[in-house]
């Protein structure tokens, strides 16, 4: 009996990790994952967490992709996304970009907000709203836009937001 549940398990194990997947990439138009992920960058899943990382990042996002936030980051875009992008070597990942996407106009216009960098950690992105905050060296922000965190679990995490002209940042823990 106990094998026959074992073997059941491990039959739906992948089936559930190819639903998380679905569900995970299905935050963004298929055309916009198709114009990001060229030349072996993929955007960041559940999977793609470690084994200590994982149960944080449920815990704390549940039902969000740790690769993808959507929301009104930017004053003059009609909608926005930020994607982190990985590119493993093997098993390994080997590098980390983030980028923002930006819906102007019916145009799409991505920057870089990290460029490709070696990691040993992934870093998750996710949505904060706007409001007044406050990072760990006393910066202060009155934010009137959405704005996101870049964030090692367990780690160091970075809030960004727009200025209304420009990109700003200041760390939420080291």
């Amino acid at each position: 009996m106990r094998r026959l549940l074992l073997a059941a398990l491990l039959t739906l194990a992948p089936a559930a990790a190819v639903a998380q997947s679905s569900v995970c990439l299905s935050a963004i138009p298929d055309d916009l994952r198709s114009a990001v992920e060229q030349d072996n960058w993929k955007i960041l899943q559940p999977q793609d967490l470690t084994v200590r990382d994982l149960p944080v990042w449920k815990a704390n996002h549940a039902g969000q992709c740790p690769g993808i936030a959507s929301g009104n980051f930017y004053p003059r875009a009609q909608s926005s996304y930020i994607i982190a992008l990985i590119r493993r070597d093997g098993e390994r990942v080997e590098e980390q970009t983030l980028l923002v996407t930006l819906d102007k106009k019916n145009k799409t216009e991505t920057s870089v907000i990290i460029p490709p960098v070696a990691v040993n950690a992934v870093a998750v992105v996710w949505k904060v709203p706007r409001g007044h905050w406050r990072g760990i060296d006393g910066t202060t922000a009155s934010i009137s836009h959405d704005s996101f965190v870049s964030e090692q679990i367990i780690s160091t995490a970075t809030q960004y937001y727009y200025d209304g002209q420009h990109l700003k940042s200041f760390p939420l823990s080291r």
